[in-house]
């Protein structure tokens, strides 16, 4: 009991179903209703523990580099090496109960009991995230005031996309896959997709069995595999996040404080903000602003640290897109006189120039050596280097004059501890960052 009043006490000064529509953007900076700008949110959600969610599931979506959520029911037989594993890799664990109750069937102090055990056993064994989210047995919901005390958001099974910002938090809509469920096919997995980048909404889907594991409406592996080969074929239109993160998104989103603070020749300097617990709402939500109409190029910091940015171009305007936590800092827009180019995100995800390429480290979060790929379209003096969080360099990957061509480096971490790298590819005068993360 001791450990429960202690979650519960935590529970009630995080406020963790906080919900904010404050949101207060300065011209002529614009906030991504999705990270990235993306057209979409696509989470994938895994319930009751199946066998195959952690043999399958959790490797094929590390290939892909997205991340999903596990919501785990206490009482079943589970790993929890397994699951604080997935955690390290980025994959969120999420709350199905300790004993899976129909919660329409069971009075409101039952509930609130099997939702705060859950949250605090969780706690106790999963390290480096907390448990905010909940998916309710069955998909039946029940007290909302009672599961917002414990959680960001969760999930029922009502078969709709959620709109940009769901109606009710405790109760935010997915489709059941599987032989049993409205999204059968690969064709079903398309169609859903699709209406969902048309209507920018929010797209959760409930994943139980995956093949002959002996789970409720089993889904073939080959089917969830041709789904993540679709979303990941369109990257510039889909967000693929965990559950979890796309919920506290939305709220800091509808939140945030975007105000410029100073403009000089060669730099900007801002600072978005929100009124939201720093404990708990850490997403990063994307902002760009114009480029200014003499600056040819231009990379973003915050707290003096690279912070993954890009220049992209529309049809009616050149941005500078980066991506900020809220509260976390003052973040500066650096002039780079470059004719370098302009950079947009291509379909593998990486940032492209007109002179240079860097793409999402792989695999990441990494353990224990990652690859950097990147490409140069001319003959160019390369400097690729790694950076702790203060700044300091920590590696030196590459340091010389190389043709034109495409790479791939090895790096390897030996004697850096746990914790978030940054690996900077910088041509000339322009430079790309990509953030990257060491789990031990």
């Amino acid at each position: 009991m001791k450990k429960i009043s202690q979650f519960l006490c935590v529970a009630a000064i995080l406020d963790l179903s906080a919900v904010c529509y404050s949101q207060n953007i300065a011209p002529p900076y614009e906030v991504g209703t999705w990270s990235g700008f993306h057209s979409a949110a696509v989470s994938y959600t895994f319930d009751d523990d199946c066998n195959n969610q952690l043999r399958v599931a959790v490797p094929m979506f590390n290939s892909y580099g997205f991340r999903l959520t596990l919501f785990t029911v206490i009482n079943w037989e589970h790993d929890w090496v397994g699951l604080q594993k997935a955690a390290s890799r980025g994959h969120e664990i999420g709350s199905h109960t300790v004993s899976h109750p129909r919660f329409d069937t069971v009075a409101a102090a039952r509930q609130r009991t099997e939702m705060s055990n859950s949250a605090s056993i969780i706690n106790s064994n999963i390290t480096g995230q907390k448990c905010i989210s909940f998916s309710y047995p069955y998909g039946v919901e029940g007290a909302d005031s009672l599961c917002s005390g414990y959680f960001v958001a969760a999930r029922s099974c009502m078969g709709f996309i959620g709109a940009q910002t769901p109606k009710n938090f405790m109760d935010v809509n997915a489709f059941v896959c599987g032989d049993q469920g409205a999204i059968k096919t690969i064709q079903d997995f398309e169609t859903a997709d699709d209406r969902a980048a048309s209507s920018k909404g929010w797209l959760v889907y409930v994943i139980h069995g995956i093949d002959n594991d002996g789970g409720y409406s089993p889904l073939p592996s080959t089917t969830l595999k041709a789904s993540l080969e679709y979303l990941k074929a369109r990257k510039e239109l889909f967000w693929v996040s965990t559950f979890g993160n796309v919920a506290r998104y939305i709220k800091e989103r509808n939140c945030i404080s975007v105000t410029e603070t100073s403009y000089q020749d060669s730099y900007i300097a801002l600072q978005a903000t929100d009124t939201l617990d720093n404990n708990i709402y850490n997403v990063p939500v994307t902002i760009r602003r114009p480029l200014p109409q003499k600056w040819i190029s231009a990379f973003a910091t915050q707290n003096e640290l690279p912070i993954s940015s890009s220049i992209i171009k529309t049809d009616t305007a050149k941005y500078v897109m980066f991506d900020v936590v809220p509260n976390a800092g003052e973040i500066k827009i650096m002039e780079t006189n470059t004719t370098t180019g302009v950079a947009s995100s291509d379909s593998k995800g990486s940032l492209t120039t007109s002179g240079f390429s860097l793409s999402q480290n792989y695999p990441n979060p990494f353990n224990p050596t990652t690859t950097v790929h990147f490409q140069v379209f001319q003959k160019s003096y390369i400097d690729l280097n790694v950076y702790n969080l203060l700044g300091e360099e920590v590696s030196t990957l590459v340091q010389e004059e190389r043709p034109a061509g495409v790479y791939d480096v090895k790096f390897d971490p030996s004697g850096l501890t746990s914790g978030i790298y940054f690996c900077r590819l910088k041509v000339g005068l322009s430079s790309m960052t990509r953030k990257m993360i060491l789990v031990r």
